[in-house]
C-alpha cells in the first residue's frame, strides 16, 4: 500500500511521531514535509484539507485522512503504536490539545507557525 504522510517537519510532536511508526516494512510510506511541498499542501487546501489542522495522509493516491482520523489510520497500520484510542476523549481533548501545543513550541522557537 502506498502512503503519503505530509506533516509539519518544524514541530517537534510531528516530526517525532513521523519518525517514530513503523509502516516501512509491509508499506510503502513517504514521509513529506509539508513546508517543501507546498504546491500539494495548496491542492489539498482547495479541498478542504488544511495542514494546520494536522497531518495529511494520502493512500494510494486516492483516499485521504487528516488529523485524528490520519493518526488512527496509521496506528492501526503501525507496527510501533502509539496509545492513541479511537474514542471522543482522544479525537475530542487530547488531539485538539497537541495541536494548541504545536502551536505554541512553533512561536516560542520562531518558527512559522501556520503553513
Amino acid at each position: 500500500m502506498k502512503i503519503e504522510m505530509f506533516y509539519d517537519k518544524e514541530c517537534p510532536f510531528c516530526n517525532s511521531y513521523a519518525n517514530y511508526i513503523k509502516l516501512k516494512q509491509s508499506h510503502e510510506l513517504t514521509l513529506k514535509n509539508a513546508r517543501e511541498y507546498t504546491e500539494e499542501i495548496d491542492k489539498f487546501k482547495a479541498i478542504g484539507f488544511d495542514i494546520n489542522n494536522g497531518y495529511i495522509i494520502r493512500v494510494e493516491n486516492s483516499e485521504i485522512y487528516q488529523g485524528v482520523d490520519a493518526i488512527v489510520f496509521l496506528n492501526d497500520l503501525a507496527t510501533n503504536r502509539v496509545f492513541f484510542p479511537d474514542n471522543y476523549f482522544f479525537r475530542n481533548i487530547i488531539y485538539p490539545f497537541i495541536k494548541s501545543l504545536r502551536k505554541l513550541v512553533l512561536k516560542i522557537t520562531g518558527k512559522q507557525v501556520d503553513l
